[in-house]
Order: structure tokens, then sequence, then C-alpha cells
């Protein structure tokens, strides 16, 4: 067993540790339970920064898109399951050499097949922990395109809506926070990125939902994100 191996081990088990423990806490008061499990999700990946604030970052944008949706949208979802499926969306990753998460330009055959074995690996981990099997069911399939040229090839409905919904939020962050080789967007740039795909790698109809979410309420998550990163992050 490689020491890499080892660490995802220990980092798995921790998560789990932490997600039992927010999901036991979470009927005497589940705003404070979010919070908790956030700050110690940064605490447990301060190494791998990038992944623990795309994570946070998606989680409050994706709280803040539940809170936009219409009742009879949100009459399909579990919202609980819904945030942890944002947060521990990419854990998967950890298992991918920064390298290759960081390498400018196209990545080679091996490099794209293992970056997108992470939905796989994180389905795996999510499905050993108790109370996260629902997420574990749909969380693989948030790199799914409505025209289904997508990871796993579903297209329109047959991608759960969860799914559905991340996929947006998660976009919107990658465009927002960048990366080592790309430079961070305007919300007016992501939201001009995500109409242009909609009903074809997004939903149309949730497009246009989150496209009317106030400004100030979308920077708030990046602001949030931030404040909790200082505190944590590793030097």
């Amino acid at each position: 067993m490689t020491p890499e191996t080892i660490i995802i081990i220990i980092l798995a088990v921790l998560l789990a540790a932490l997600v039992t423990y927010a999901l036991i806490r979470s009927r005497k008061n589940k705003d404070h339970n979010f919070e908790i499990t956030r700050s110690l999700f940064a605490i447990l990946l301060s190494d791998r920064p990038h992944i623990a604030a795309s994570g946070m970052h998606v989680f409050l944008l994706t709280e803040c898109f539940y809170d936009y949706l219409p009742f009879f949208w949100k009459l399909k979802i579990n919202e609980d399951d819904l945030k942890y499926g944002a947060l521990l969306r990419d854990v998967g990753k950890l298992a991918v050499p920064d390298e290759i998460l960081n390498k400018a330009g196209k990545l080679e055959k091996k490099e794209m097949l293992l970056v997108r074995s992470h939905t796989d690996r994180t389905e795996k981990m999510l499905s050993q922990i108790e109370g996260l099997q629902n997420v574990a069911k749909w969380i693989k399939y948030h790199h799914e395109r409505i025209d289904g040229k997508g990871y796993y090839k579903l297209k329109g409905n047959e991608i759960p809506v969860e799914a559905r919904i991340i996929a947006i939020t998660d976009t919107y962050s990658s465009i927002i926070m960048g990366g080592s080789y790309k430079p961070t967007g305007t919300r007016e740039d992501a939201l001009a990125i995500l109409k242009m795909d909609a009903g074809t790698q997004f939903d149309e109809e949730l497009i246009g939902y989150f496209s009317h979410i106030p400004a100030a309420r979308l920077n708030e998550a990046g602001q949030e994100v931030e404040r909790i990163m200082s505190r944590y992050t590793v030097e």
C-alpha cells in the first residue's frame, strides 16, 4: 500500500467521522451543524486548499440556489443531501496528483481518465458513510450533460435533478475562482457561459432560475469561503 493510498484512506475515515457527527447533530441545530461541517472540511483538506475552497464555494452556491428554486422543484430534492453532495462532490480528487489537476494545457489520455475517475471514487467513498448512501447514488453524475455527451452519457431527465443543480454551481464556481493556469472570471462572465450552454450542457430551466439570483447573494459565497480558508489554510 503506497503512502498516497494510506493518506486517502485516513482522509476518507476522517471525512466519514465528520459527516456522521454532523448528521447526528442535524436535528438539533442544522445551520450550526453545516457551519461546523464546512470548517472541519477545511481543516482536513488544508494541504489541498483548492479542493477544500472549491467544495465550500459550491456548497454555499448550491445552498443559495436552493433558496431561489420554485417550490415544485424543492419538492423533488432532499435539501440536506443536496448540500452534502455539493460539499463532498470532488473528494475523489484526493487520489489525483496536484500536478495533473493543475496542469497547464491539454491532459494526456491517461491523465484525463484519472481525473474522470474521481466521480467513481467519490461515489465509493460516500456509499460507505451512514446517511450518505442516497447522495452516493447521484453524485457521480454531476459532470453529465443534458445533450448526453457527459462522462456516463446520461441525457435530459435521465440525469438526477441534484446532479443537474450541482453541475451549474460547480461550473459557476470554477469560472469565478479560476485556477493555477486559469484567470478568475466575473459573475457576468460565468452567467454568459452558463446561458450559452443552456439546453446542451445544462438544464435550461434551472439556468433561468440561477441567473435571477441577486449578485450580492452569489458574491457572499465567495467572501465566506475566503473567511473560512484564511483560518485553516497551511502556508
